[in-house]
């Protein structure tokens, strides 16, 4: 089932998400606010995974064949968390596929549905248990929406993630996005800095000031071309909702990473 939505990104209306016919649009603070963006179509999709759950997420397009970032959330997260991050990625130049991992909950008002349903099915929902999702909303990516260029962008627990999917999928991504992550557990028994070491893409990196000793082993790992950015005027924040405009320091983090998505263009 696909729903098409229209955000009208002057003013932010918070009601709640599902898959409704009104905008799912909320804020993080609980106080309106006026975005610098235009406005943009999102639609709500879902897509199985190998073990037959659905996965939800929210397709952002300019209905052009752009090089396509794959948004995934921090714990206790839903696609909620890109609600006003999304469409800056769009006038950037790409569409985006904000996704729900089962390993979430409600953020900015919006439901993760994935979760909702796994804890229906009585899935685990660990943080490695979302490797199905990952690899479907991969396949969704390629094989449903033909993107010919695929990003992984991680937050939190889903970045560090993107060194282990990056690593056994050395050609299905062009680069990686990892915002805040870390050792925040064993896949195969081996430490994320171990899947690191095979990662062959463009690799960036940023999180808080007070985190950088949680991922610093996982980015030395990495032998391909990488660059990290550390707030300079804040302690900044962790995981991707540092790009929020409900933060002061937002426009700093965009700053940092605009040239380097530019090169992905």
């Amino acid at each position: 089932m696909k729903h098409l939505y229209f955000i009208p990104w002057i003013i932010l209306i918070n009601c709640l998400s599902s898959c409704s016919s009104s905008a799912s649009i909320s804020d993080y603070h609980q106080t309106n606010e006026i975005l610098k963006v235009k406005s943009h179509t999102y639609k709500t999709v879902n897509f199985p995974t190998s073990d037959g759950l659905n996965v939800y997420a929210d397709y952002y397009s300019n209905g052009r064949r752009n090089p396509l970032i794959i948004l995934y959330h921090q714990a206790g997260f839903s696609r909620g968390e890109f609600r006003n991050i999304a469409p800056r990625l769009v006038d950037l130049g790409f569409n985006v596929l904000a996704v729900d991992l089962r390993s979430g909950d409600i953020m900015n008002q919006v439901t993760n549905l994935t979760q909702k349903e796994a804890l229906k099915q009585g899935k685990s929902t660990a943080f490695e248990d979302v490797i199905p999702d990952l690899e479907a909303s991969f396949d969704y990516a390629k094989n449903k929406i033909k993107s010919r260029k695929i990003i992984y962008w991680g937050s939190s627990y889903s970045a560090s993630l993107g060194f282990y999917m990056a690593s056994k999928n050395p050609k299905d991504y062009k680069a990686l996005i990892a915002y805040s992550p870390g050792e925040y557990f064993k896949i195969e028994n081996k430490n994320i800095s171990e899947f690191a070491k095979d990662v062959q893409i463009p690799v960036y990196t940023s999180s808080a000031r007070n985190e950088e000793s949680k991922w610093k082993p996982i980015f030395n790992s990495v032998k391909s071309k990488k660059q990290f950015y550390l707030p300079a005027k804040t302690k900044g924040h962790h995981g991707t909702i540092a790009l929020s405009s409900f933060h002061d320091d937002a426009e700093e983090n965009w700053q940092a990473i605009i040239p380097f998505l530019k090169t992905l263009l």
